[in-house]
């Protein structure tokens, strides 16, 4: 119980009110040791199976809102389960994850846990679980409200024709192509597709 409460204590001002005991109580059920680290721009979070002696690992960047925090940490939660159900022997964002996903979600799905309009588009994001919740456009917009104030914005608010930088380089931004933007590198004049709700900096 020791342990539990450190746990508890540790990853309560990360995640909504509440659900901190839940979530203590999955990790030492678990035997998983949780990192959370600083933020990685490639990554929200990750896990890692039993190797060389190391149990459980699951890493969940601290930078995160908290809502995106918890659903960030349940996916790779998910992870876990589908490992110690399956091993190798399925695909990571399978149907078999998924059915993981939905479960551990489950009991923090509700107004209790998340606001209206992130509940409402995370209902509809759980019926097919994406491998990433960045690959859910709506899902992204509804949590991006919670953020804490940023110079960044999504590419999708800035005018066609507008200078960004994105990782260093400068770009100006082009045609909507469904889901990306056509956007010419200053630089190079090279052409590339960039995701609508990529962060980037105006210029």
């Amino acid at each position: 119980m020791e342990k539990q409460e450190r746990i508890r204590n540790a990853i309560r001002p990360f995640v909504p009110n509440g659900t901190a005991d839940g979530l203590a109580t999955q990790i030492v059920q678990h035997r998983c040791h949780l990192t959370i680290t600083r933020d990685r721009r490639t990554k929200l979070g990750d896990y890692r199976h039993p190797i060389n002696g190391q149990g459980h690992r699951i890493s969940v960047n601290g930078s995160l809102n908290e809502f995106s925090f918890l659903i960030t940490f349940l996916h790779e939660l998910a992870h876990l389960i589908n490992w110690e159900r399956h091993g190798r022997k399925v695909s990571p964002h399978g149907k078999e994850w998924k059915q993981a996903f939905k479960e551990t979600m489950q009991p923090y799905l509700n107004e209790t846990v998340f606001p209206t309009d992130i509940l409402t588009v995370l209902q509809q994001h759980m019926k097919d679980p994406k491998s990433a919740t960045v690959r859910d456009m709506h899902l992204v917009r509804a949590l991006r409200k919670y953020d804490e104030p940023s110079h960044l914005v999504h590419l999708e608010e800035l005018p066609e024709g507008a200078e960004f930088l994105l990782s260093g380089r400068r770009f100006v931004k082009g045609e909507k192509l469904r889901k990306r933007f056509r956007c010419k590198e200053a630089a190079t004049g090279r052409i590339y597709l960039v995701s609508a709700i990529a962060e980037v900096e105006h210029a």
